[in-house]
């Protein structure tokens, strides 16, 4: 890592490039605002391409591999980059990616060659569209589950990435939650806000599961990209010495 520094470092990080064409419109919207550099892309989301297409071209933006090993919504639902019979430990009984990682420990966790088969996959398939990736990072916090983490740390070893979400802990900022206040409370060094933005559009709100009301992931995600967005804000964050990076700078050599 490149020093330690006395204060807080910290890599703002788009999650959910791919869910939709309203949220990849978000997405960009982030990484053209005051502090959001590092965007993690969902290869097996509904509109990844259209999101690599819209990312590839932005300068001065860090591209990390969203590792997608699960589909929570009710619909739409996705399946793995790999055909079936490639990675079945990785399925639910319809095909597609289980919903939830828990999920996919009460049946004993899935196949590590599998997922690392299916991780290489998505980062290859991400590299076919444009995009330069700098570092793996889980959908869900995934690698909790057996087999899944340590895919990911040995397809982060194999192919040279960062290893973000073992490397960077995250800031825990609840959505519309003060953020100066969380930054005024944490410990100095290298930390991470992951941020989920997106319109408040029909496609977010006819989302449904993983604990949000009707309607309300629209809502939630619409708050984050007013955040992402508020120049005011994050000229306040910098002033209280906070200091906005990305992972590659972080772990530049």
């Amino acid at each position: 890592m490149d020093g330690t520094g006395q204060g807080i470092r910290l890599v703002v990080r788009v999650d959910d490039a791919g869910l939709s064409e309203g949220v990849n419109r978000a997405v960009v919207e982030a990484l053209r605002g005051p502090a959001a550099r590092s965007v993690s892309l969902m290869v097996p989301g509904p509109a990844a391409a259209h999101a690599a297409a819209l990312i590839a071209p932005l300068p001065g933006v860090v591209c990390g591999l969203h590792v997608t090993l699960t589909s929570e919504w009710e619909r739409p639902r996705w399946r793995p980059v790999l055909p079936a019979r490639a990675v079945p430990s990785l399925l639910d009984r319809d095909g597609f990616l289980p919903r939830t990682a828990d999920e996919l420990h009460a049946r004993g966790g899935v196949d590590p060659r599998e997922a690392a088969a299916e991780i290489t996959a998505q980062l290859d398939r991400a590299r076919e569209w444009g995009l330069q990736v700098r570092y793996l990072d889980e959908h869900m916090g995934v690698g909790w589950v057996a087999g899944a983490g340590e895919a990911v740390r040995a397809v982060a070893a194999a192919q040279g990435l960062i290893d973000a979400d073992r490397l960077v802990p995250a800031l825990p900022v609840p959505t519309c939650g003060d953020l100066q206040a969380a930054l005024r409370q944490t410990r100095p060094g290298p930390h991470v806000l992951i941020t989920h933005p997106g319109h408040d559009d029909d496609t977010l709100r006819a989302l449904r599961g993983t604990g949000f009301p009707d309607g309300g992931v629209g809502t939630a995600r619409d708050a984050d990209r007013r955040l992402l967005t508020d120049r005011a804000l994050w000229s306040a964050v910098r002033a209280d010495g906070t200091e906005l990076t990305d992972y590659a700078a972080l772990f530049r050599p």
